[in-house]
């Protein structure tokens, strides 16, 4: 019955009627256009482009900011990877990963020209909830075993996304989400390397897949939450009731709400890089007059940030000491720290002066984002002071958001046109009065 719930549920639902939903989910569009133009010139899309214009294909979907189309299996993989290339796309604390990178890459391969703004919106709210209550439910022990939630449960999200976006039957929506979650995958092991945004094309790709699969005529066992070797049973050691329990009565991408970053690194190092900032601003600390740094998280706040000493830049987008470092001694934490380059052998020998620990004597505050989690960065001076800085509500997250001239600043630096990034931006706010084809439109003019 679990299934059949979740379907019924997927399948009546109606979010645009709140007006604090479509904005949320409006913002949620453009923070996406934005991470996935910032990543337009790096070599892995680019590579992507290459691999597609050899393999061919009916050309159906769009490849964001390219101006070519593609099949629509391709255009999910490539847009999936490149939204999530740079860790600089939107996270929420519910799923404890990346919902519209892999949502909305789908979604748009998924949709047609002529497909229903309003239904594409509704469709991306939909496939948010279903990504939030999964990891609500799973967590913290499907992440902390392994998983990487953005594939594992993203891949799920996106085909009910799809399903939805498509009117298929409640029965349809279950076989199209079971069809999704036996190929859902992804380690955290890949963290560091390109495999990690990999992850999220293929996602993307596999919910497509199989929501065409359905649409064609294949089925599946819909009842991949109600089996004992189903897919809760399977993936976390929690007992997971019911995720359809008061569907609807408010919406995750409004509360708790979508997160969108200002730097390009795991969101887990946000609350950290904050805090660093915030001291060398205060204290104008340089490399010489710091004897020891030590980081402060909750248990498992740090879990996601896997490397202590990483060898390059992308790797140090997954690690707290190479992030504070830089902030505290004044680097600007954009783009060029993080690439796949080597980090520089003197910069690895001063993160040696990093300590991290897990804290239980500290109570979390009840305004945290997300729940339970701070970061306290303590800076031992040469001279002996101790210089100290506690981050509950990171800039970005919900509690402490980006303003909307702040969101519009992303994607007209990631565009770097800002005739093109007015347009998409007005394009996104009008979606609910016209159809998907609207950003091809934009693509075919520039």
């Amino acid at each position: 019955m679990k299934t059949k719930r979740l379907a019924e549920a997927i399948y009546h639902s109606n979010p645009l009627v709140n007006t604090e939903v479509k904005e949320a989910a409006i913002a949620g569009i453009i923070d996406f256009l934005a991470a996935s133009y910032q990543a337009k010139n790096e070599k892995e899309p680019a590579l992507l482009v290459e691999m597609i214009l050899e393999e061919g294909g009916n050309e159906k979907s769009w490849l964001i900011g390219k101006g070519i189309q593609a099949t629509r299996a391709q255009a999910a993989l490539f847009n999936g990877l490149q939204a999530h290339l740079l860790d600089y796309d939107d996270v929420h604390s519910d799923v404890r990963g990346h919902p519209s990178a892999v949502i909305l890459a789908a979604l748009f391969a998924a949709g047609d020209p002529d497909t229903s703004g309003a239904r594409f919106l509704a469709a991306y709210v939909v496939g948010v909830e279903i990504m939030a209550r999964f990891g609500e439910a799973m967590n913290p022990f499907h992440y902390t075993k392994g998983w990487h939630n953005t594939a594992t449960l993203g891949v799920i999200a996106a085909a009910g996304a799809i399903a939805y976006l498509r009117e298929y039957s409640p029965r349809l929506i279950a076989e199209t989400m079971s069809l999704a979650a036996t190929q859902a995958c992804g380690l955290r092991i890949q963290f560091g390397t390109v495999v990690k945004p990999l992850h999220v094309g293929i996602a993307a790709q596999n919910a497509v897949k199989s929501a065409d699969w359905i649409r064609a005529g294949l089925h599946s066992n819909p009842n991949f939450l109600n089996e004992k070797l189903g897919f809760f049973e399977v993936y976390t050691e929690n007992i997971v009731y019911d995720v359809a329990v008061n569907w609807g009565d408010s919406w995750r991408i409004v509360t708790p709400g979508l997160w969108f970053k200002q730097y390009p690194f795991c969101s887990a190092a946000a609350h950290g890089a904050d805090a660093a900032v915030f001291l060398h601003e205060k204290y104008k600390l340089s490399e010489e007059a710091i004897q020891a740094i030590n980081i402060r998280f909750p248990p498992n706040g740090d879990a996601a940030l896997i490397y202590k000493n990483p060898a390059t830049g992308e790797e140090g987008r997954f690690s707290i000491e190479y992030i504070v470092w830089l902030a505290l001694t004044g680097k600007p934490l954009t783009f060029s720290f993080f690439e796949s380059k080597p980090i520089p052998s003197v910069w690895r020998e001063s993160v040696q002066k990093i300590t991290r620990e897990n804290d239980t004597s500290i109570k979390p505050s009840e305004a945290a984002i997300p729940a339970g989690r701070f970061t306290i960065v303590d800076v031992t001076t040469n001279s002996g002071e101790v210089l100290s800085k506690r981050v509950d509500t990171p800039k970005g997250s919900p509690k402490n958001p980006l303003t909307k001239a702040e969101l519009r600043e992303k994607l007209l630096c990631a565009v770097e046109d800002e005739a093109k990034a007015e347009m998409l931006i007005a394009a996104t706010h009008n979606l609910y009065r016209t159809t998907l084809g609207v950003f091809q439109e934009i693509e075919q003019k520039n």
